[in-house]
């Protein structure tokens, strides 16, 4: 009980003790995520509501050496989810068998088409484990879910064996070899295919090949199959695969994808159809191209999603592999917007707006600071006054200027016009002086 409550704790899960590690329902756990990691798939999330539904079913039936998803009170997968406080839908897968380990528990799993469409969904987020021993047997229940907003019980299912009818299964005890070397198996009640090739660890091809059976074939009790041929014996030619498949009623794209080991969006590609196309019992199918036949065009990459009845952000975000923060942040909502019929969603990042470069910015050049030309000062001519010939008083004031000039200068720095102003002013400020004198 310790080690399940530690389990439950999906914080402890993924640092696994060396006693955790002997743990069943790790061991299946972790395989399940094996198995979504080799199809590109995010692992499943342990929750501990889930876990405790997958064990009250394995409990019941090893209390009464059943095969069943109906459980105690005639309880369903999605009502012991509900029970034990999963708000969203569930599904569930059950194996059993004698000494059936956690390995051979998933392999059967594999094997069976609609049991592997659960462990690939895109469809749940969530898992836990159970797995009780009676009977000789040990029994597993695995269940998964997605949260729903409080309206799983409406959901439709998507396992169709959840419907199927409680069975007993005889304990499949392992033959022992002929002197031959070769295993012989009789079929007991309840024994299938999946069952008995998992218990002896072959894969069901092997076991198909060997009694030269298909996925149409049906066994009864008393029935013997090869197990493994007689030493030296050469196996029976591989049959050649089939390139379509003629839909059942009951069968849905998943069902057929699995049981061809193709994902779903390949099944598409090859049918040139999608998810909301419906298929009919008696339709034809393409599950591989035949050799030298043309592909189907690689379909234009989807960029956003139409909101179809029964749709939620939750089962969106899952459907495309998002994380549900991712699709609020693409379309600028929250947790609890409302969508409406026929709305689009982006489901890759949006493109961003390409921002215009600005056009550069014209720098002038810094404005000089104007500078005066540096003039070199006109050299300015010598003058001498003469001294002031007194005459009579009706006589006639006479100047007689001596001017001396050094002509060479004057002929580098002054024009000639300029020589005849400042002569004009000397002499006038000369006849100023005089005339002061006077007075």
């Amino acid at each position: 009980m310790l080690a399940f409550l530690l389990l439950a704790n999906s914080s402890i899960v993924g640092q696994r003790t060396a006693v955790q590690a002997q743990d069943p329902r790790t061991e299946i756990f972790n395989s399940v995520n094996q198995v979504r990691a080799n199809y590109g798939l995010p692992p499943y999330q342990w929750d501990a509501m889930l876990a405790a539904a997958a064990q009250s079913q394995a409990e019941y039936m090893a209390a009464n050496n059943i095969y069943s998803h109906s459980g105690a009170g005639g309880s369903t997968p999605q009502t012991r989810a509900l029970a034990a406080g999963y708000a969203g839908r569930a599904n569930e897968n059950i194996v059993g068998g004698t000494d059936l380990t956690p390995r051979q528990g998933v392999t059967w799993w594999i094997n069976s088409p609609t049991h592997f469409n659960t462990m690939i969904s895109n469809q749940y987020i969530h898992a836990g484990v159970g797995h009780a021993v009676g009977h000789g047997q040990n029994f597993y229940a695995l269940v998964v879910g997605v949260p729903s907003d409080g309206i799983a019980a409406t959901l439709p299912k998507t396992n169709d064996t959840l419907d199927a009818p409680a069975v007993r299964v005889d304990p499949i005890t392992l033959a022992s070899p002929n002197e031959d070397g070769s295993i012989i198996h009789t079929v007991l009640e309840g024994h299938t295919f999946w069952a008995i090739a998992a218990r002896y660890e072959i894969t069901i091809d092997e076991l198909f090949l060997y009694n030269n059976l298909n996925n149409e074939s049906t066994i009864h009790p008393g029935d013997t199959l090869t197990i493994r041929l007689a030493d030296g014996a050469e196996p029976p030619p591989t049959p050649t695969p089939p390139a379509t498949h003629i839909i059942r009623d009951g069968e849905t794209p998943w069902t057929i994808a699995a049981t061809y080991r193709l994902t779903l969006d390949e099944f598409y590609w090859l049918n040139g159809i999608d998810e909301y196309d419906i298929l009919h019992p008696g339709n034809e199918v393409k599950i591989r191209l035949v050799p030298g036949e043309e592909p189907p065009p690689t379909p234009t990459p989807q960029l956003a999603h139409e909101v179809r009845t029964g749709d939620t952000l939750w089962g969106i975000s899952i459907r495309y592999g998002l994380g549900l923060n991712d699709l609020l942040a693409y379309n600028g909502l929250t947790e609890n917007a409302v969508l409406s019929i026929g709305d689009l969603l982006l489901i890759v990042a949006p493109t961003p707006i390409p921002t215009e470069t600005p056009l550069p910015t014209a720098t002038h050049p810094p404005t000089a600071t104007a500078v005066p030309p540096t003039i070199t000062p006109l050299p300015q001519p010598t003058t001498t006054l003469p001294a002031v010939v007194k005459r009579s008083s009706n006589a006639s004031p006479t100047i007689q200027p001596t001017i001396t000039a050094d002509s060479s200068t004057l002929q580098k720095g002054m024009s000639t016009g300029a020589f005849v102003l400042g002569f004009g002013l000397v002499a006038l400020a000369g006849i100023g002086l005089i005339f002061f004198r006077r007075q």
